[in-house]
């Protein structure tokens, strides 16, 4: 027992040792102010922009740098004992260079070459350099990433420029849209009384949640809180200073059933700053619900056959449905040239053609609405007042009663929307709050819902219902998960295919009994037009989305937010999970013997 309690205190003391070399790290003076930096980025701008011509190659006619500043802090436990703690600040610059003219420039063409070095079709990739900067050495590096960037656009142009010469070209869109000067500077990066030491004992707290449910292979509990700080200025003299504050603990449970079948589970808050994440009793409690929640599902059925036909989604689960089906296809994506032709490597292009059309029931509208900060007191991941291309950014109607008005955009034009109406987040045209709104005749209560779903399967004469409550979120299948398991678990390789986590029959009698192992297969955009009803309470789901690009390279992840009521749909398919799963464990968990 001395040896035990030894080993915890020494845990402990190497811990806050670790925390306290942090927190000097944090807080040493930063060598440049705000204003400096900006100095430093327009005189080698303008330095850029006057001086750098080579008489072989085109002068550029734009240019613009993005320099972010970053102090992030992560942590993850297990079983009661922090597992990984860190915290990292970094500065990166971004410098993107356009030769030719805003009708025709380098971008928007693949180079097949370049792309699979380096994965990516735009000059620019994020580079690493020193925290500690001062005026002349920020323009060193500006001097030296700028010559790279000029260096490549001037090839790419002359590759692009060659390509056109052999082709009809009957896309005489511009290449990138103008846009007015703006300026906006937001120095007050939320200062809060963080303590990391605190959130790594909570996080120790939590995860010892799990030693209550021996039956779960593997758990984690983890936390970061990122904040950035980015400059950016443009040569048509656009500038800004704006924070990016994201604060995330997620939660996940893993275990496999006799079968074979995995069966996952997770929990995820996220808000802009650790103060306005859920309280520890909060998030405590839905741990245990995780918990609880992945034992009844080990016990559970599954389906015997394909269901097909009207499924209800409630909370999460219509929120997550509407973000992984719906929503990508709202914003804008253009097709790249290349030597062999026009290349659209994204699917989420359902919409683009589809401006005036109906795209939902008539009694539904969809709102963007990025100046939102909070929902009811929700704080919103999406809220951002200017854009990443320093365009200011405003609220839309992007459908109204059921007719798609717009989309959402970034200087990069298509054919029905050639200025940017505020919507680039992290390279690329990307949704940031949505809400689906109905009107009063087809809102109905919980209650009123399952009513109908009862009612239409009696009509079917089918059994039963079905009920999805949970769906599986693609950033925590992605990038939770596979640390969980010891195998990757492939539930299906086709399309169209959304894991659920967790799902009820509903009976006649109103009776609902929790099932696994199943998946949702073939809803697309166009089944949205098919909802019969919504719930009368909006659900606020904040969630890290992947940023929906033109190019096929992987663009990272960002805090969205959607406001969506729960949805009941006509018709709808649910089938079992049938891929193969490798044998469960031989033997069971030593956490089960501790009591014996």
């Amino acid at each position: 027992m001395l040896k035990k309690e030894l080993s915890k205190t020494m845990k402990k003391i190497k811990l806050m040792l670790t925390i306290l070399f942090l927190f000097f790290g944090i807080y040493q003076t930063f060598a440049i102010t705000h204003s400096e930096i900006l100095r430093a980025m327009r005189d080698e701008l303008k330095r850029s922009m006057d001086s750098l011509y080579i008489e072989t190659l085109q002068k550029p006619y734009f240019i613009e740098y993005t320099l972010k500043i970053s102090n992030n802090y992560r942590a993850s436990a297990f079983l009661g004992s922090i597992v990984d703690s860190s915290q990292v600040k970094k500065a990166t610059l971004n410098v993107k260079v356009r030769v030719g003219d805003y009708k025709l420039d380098n971008s928007n063409f693949l180079d097949f070459s370049l792309s699979f070095f380096f994965g990516g079709i735009e000059e620019g990739s994020s580079r690493s350099i020193p925290i500690d900067l001062d005026y002349y050495a920020l323009r060193r590096e500006l001097w030296l990433a700028t010559d790279y960037a000029y260096k490549n656009a001037a090839n790419t142009y002359s590759k692009k420029i060659a390509v056109l010469k052999n082709r009809i070209i009957k896309d005489t869109i511009p290449d990138f849209a103008f846009a007015k000067p703006y300026k906006y500077y937001d120095t007050s990066l939320v200062q809060t009384n963080f303590d990391f030491m605190q959130v790594c004992t909570m996080l120790e707290e939590l995860s010892d949640i799990f030693r209550n449910y021996p039956n779960i292979f593997n758990s984690m509990v983890s936390f970061e809180f990122l904040q950035d700080v980015v400059y950016y200025v443009n040569s048509e003299g656009t500038e800004y200073i704006k924070p990016k504050l994201f604060t995330g603990l997620e939660s996940a449970g893993f275990l496999q059933v006799a079968d074979g079948l995995p069966l996952n589970n997770f929990y995820s808050a996220y808000s802009t700053i650790p103060s306005k994440l859920p309280s520890k009793d909060s998030l405590a409690k839905a741990i245990r619900i995780l918990c609880e929640n992945l034992t009844q599902m080990e016990k559970a059925s599954t389906l015997e056959d394909s269901y097909s036909g009207p499924i209800l989604f409630t909370g999460q689960a219509a929120g997550e449905l509407f973000a992984q089906v719906f929503a990508p296809n709202l914003v804008v994506q253009r097709s790249v040239l290349s030597d062999q032709g026009n290349q659209q490597f994204s699917r989420y292009t359902a919409f683009q053609t589809k401006i005036g059309g109906r795209v939902l029931p008539e009694f539904l509208s969809l709102n963007s609405l990025p100046l939102a900060s909070e929902y009811e007191g929700v704080p919103l991941l999406g809220y951002f007042k200017v854009d990443d291309e320093g365009v200011p950014s405003q609220n839309l109607k992007l459908v109204d009663n059921g007719y798609l008005k717009t989309l959402l955009s970034s200087r990069t034009p298509i054919k029905r929307i050639l200025i940017s109406n505020g919507n680039n987040r992290e390279g690329s045209a990307m949704f940031g709050n949505l809400e689906l709104v109905s009107d009063k005749k087809h809102t109905k209560t919980y209650r009123e819902l399952k009513q109908k779903l009862i009612q239409l399967c009696k009509q079917r004469d089918l059994p039963f219902g079905i009920i999805v409550k949970k769906i599986m979120n693609q950033n925590i299948l992605s990038t939770v998960f596979p640390s969980l398991s010891p195998i990757e678990f492939k539930f299906s390789s086709e399309q169209n295919i959304i894991p659920i986590v967790e799902a009820y029959k509903v009976y006649s009698d109103g009776r609902e009994e929790l099932i696994r192992g199943v998946e949702l297969k073939g809803i697309s955009p166009q089944s949205f037009k098919d909802i019969l009803l919504v719930g009368n309470k909006p659900y606020v789901l904040n969630i890290l989305n992947q940023v929906i690009s033109s190019s096929f390279s992987f663009s990272g992840w960002v805090g969205v937010s959607l406001i969506v009521p729960d949805l009941l749909f006509e018709d709808a398919e649910l089938r079992p999970v049938e891929a193969d799963f490798p044998k469960p464990p031989y033997l069971e968990s030593p956490l089960l013997l501790k009591n014996d």
